[in-house]
């Protein structure tokens, strides 16, 4: 007998080093049981010492490569990574309202691990517009939630009201992820939940420079949880032990900013 499996899909670009991007999702869907299938986005050149180049693929690429999967493929969560331009993510969103995308998860790339912004400002005008509110889980990191909603968030009190405010775009669920906090020992982040219910979600930091592809591996084990039909809340607090683990036994791969450790849940398990 065949066993049939939870199929995902990630729209996101590809890490050649192999850390972040379409890479590290389709890792977090194989070790959570989940067939991983891709749309890229982007080509990049980089390791674990830098991005050296970066090519945006063409819109009737990537519509070719979600058509071919749509057609052939059952998704049950599709997660999304790196837009590279606002025609990239109008395409994605265009798509998403003709396929009806199921259980969306969106990791909101947009400002890069030395604080760089990776999205011009229309971009960013068009996530929060037209892709936030197709968002069944919205995952920004503290950053990337401070450019939503275009404020400081120093405190937890901020942190909660940000989160309402990305809800009232039209998030259903959303993870502010606390990791870039520098005044607390923990990484502690904030969830709020369609249903209203809300919590923090704290681990220890672990003082590592191998954190390459966390939001990405963050994202896509919530989706992969999803595609197997665990509750939003079951498949959040997942992924959050699924990242701590994959930090804090880390792996040494590369010379520079090195990647999680995609196995590490596994093993504790």
């Amino acid at each position: 007998m065949v066993e049939t499996y939870p199929q995902a899909l990630t729209i996101a670009g590809s890490d050649s080093g192999g850390g972040a991007g379409i890479q590290a999702d389709l890792k977090t869907f194989q070790e959570r049981l989940v067939f991983g299938t891709s749309a890229i986005t982007a080509v990049t050149s980089q390791n674990t010492q830098g991005v050296q180049a970066s090519y945006t693929l063409p819109k009737d690429v990537l519509i070719s490569q979600l058509t071919s999967i749509f057609v052939d493929f059952d998704i049950r969560a599709v997660k999304t990574g790196m837009l590279a331009d606002t025609e990239t993510m109008r395409a994605v969103v265009q798509f998403a309202q003709q396929q009806s995308l199921p259980q969306l998860v969106i990791d909101p790339v947009m400002i890069a691990k030395g604080g760089a912004s990776l999205l011009a400002a229309d971009s960013i005008q068009t996530l929060k517009e037209q892709l936030v509110p197709l968002a069944t889980v919205l995952t920004p990191n503290l950053p990337e939630a401070e450019v939503l909603v275009d404020e400081k968030l120093p405190t937890q009190s901020a942190i909660q009201k940000a989160a309402q405010k990305l809800q009232a775009l039209g998030a259903k669920n959303v993870v502010i992820k606390g990791g870039h906090r520098l005044d607390t020992e923990a990484a502690e982040d904030f969830v709020l939940l369609e249903n209203g219910k809300s919590f923090w979600l704290s681990s220890v930091k672990t003082e590592t420079v191998r954190t390459h592809g966390t939001g990405c591996t963050f994202s896509a084990c919530i989706a992969a949880e999803l595609a197997k039909q665990a509750d939003v809340e079951a498949a959040i607090r997942t992924a959050k032990a699924f990242i701590t683990a994959s930090i804090e036994q880390s792996i040494e791969v590369g010379h520079g900013h090195g990647p999680v450790n995609h196995w590490a849940y596994r093993k504790e398990e």
